[in-house]
């Protein structure tokens, strides 16, 4: 049986919520700006108020016992219901001071970077783009250490911590210089195989992107450089034959700046599709509601 609450210090009960977030001393102590010794001796403490074991080393770290698994699950939704009526008292306004750092993936970066640049009802805010993490794992951690206020990238989340919501719709497309000796104005599926490609990995699964969104099993291709950014492969393909794929928003902006053509795959492909990514702990804090609408309004302006 669990002591009274009123014999328990409820502080105690945060830390160990952290710890148990981030599975780790470590990881919990830098979250909470504290040292790995003063997490350790709070759980320790708790433990000994509640009687229990909360948590057992396993390899190099550490694991939950059942006990703490029945903790967190009990508290942790009230903790993030007190953290969200207290955060959605304090007023947000545009006119004071603040720098939110969203993860975003190439292609949203450089869409939506220019539209907060020339918004004029930004007041005194600022919005920080950083390319999102190569792994979901990293990502999904730095949002919930709070490093980052929200993401934008491929594909949606399985989470019951995060809340997603679709963003933006996209299409790949080829693109080739416009100087090309063999393809003009259009590309026959013959000529994709015969010619020369950079590959783009997607960020996240490192699979090749045009891969990841071809409804059809695509042959061996020649592959003449690998690319992690997409600016780069256009850059490649504005001085040779080397042909690169590119999302469409992307190749309205940049094609005529690299003087390449644009074309129509010849083969069906699936819509890129990028998803807003947040931790449910900041659904109703205003200020994180601000960023979110503004990000949708941006975005939809740049649809019409």
């Amino acid at each position: 049986m669990f002591m009274s609450s009123n014999q328990i210090d409820l502080n105690l009960l945060r830390v160990f919520l952290e710890v148990y977030r981030l599975n780790s001393i470590t990881l919990a102590a830098e979250a909470l700006d504290s040292t790995q010794p003063a997490v350790s001796g709070i759980l320790k403490r708790l433990s000994k108020q509640l009687g229990q074991t909360l948590f057992i080393r396993e390899g190099r770290g550490i694991a939950p016992t059942n006990v703490a698994v029945q903790l967190a699950n009990d508290i942790g939704p009230l903790y993030v219901g007190v953290d969200n009526a207290l955060d959605n008292l304090k007023s947000f306004d545009i006119q004071h001071p603040r720098t939110f750092n969203v993860f975003v993936t190439e292609p949203m970066m450089l869409l939506l970077q220019p539209l907060v640049d020339t918004d004029s009802t930004m007041g005194a805010c600022r919005i920080n783009f950083q390319l999102a993490p190569n792994a979901q794992t990293q990502l999904l951690e730095k949002l919930s250490r709070q490093q980052s206020d929200l993401a934008i990238d491929f594909g949606s989340v399985n989470h019951p911590s995060y809340q997603t919501k679709h963003f933006h719709r996209d299409q790949l497309i080829i693109t080739c210089s416009e100087k090309h000796n063999i393809i003009q104005g259009e590309i026959s599926l013959s000529q994709f195989y015969e010619a020369e490609h950079v590959r783009l990995k997607m960020r996240r699964t490192g699979v090749d992107g045009i891969t990841a969104v071809s409804k059809i099993p695509l042959k061996e291709r020649q592959i003449m450089a690998d690319c992690d950014s997409i600016i780069s492969g256009l850059a490649l393909a504005s001085n040779s034959n080397i042909l690169c794929v590119a999302p469409r928003s992307m190749s309205l902006v940049y094609a005529p700046l690299f003087k390449l053509q644009a074309l129509t795959l010849p083969f069906a492909t699936h819509p890129l599709e990028h998803y807003m990514i947040w931790h449910k702990r900041t659904e109703k804090s205003k200020a994180h509601q601000w960023l979110r609408n503004k990000l949708f309004a941006l975005i939809t302006q740049k649809a019409i």
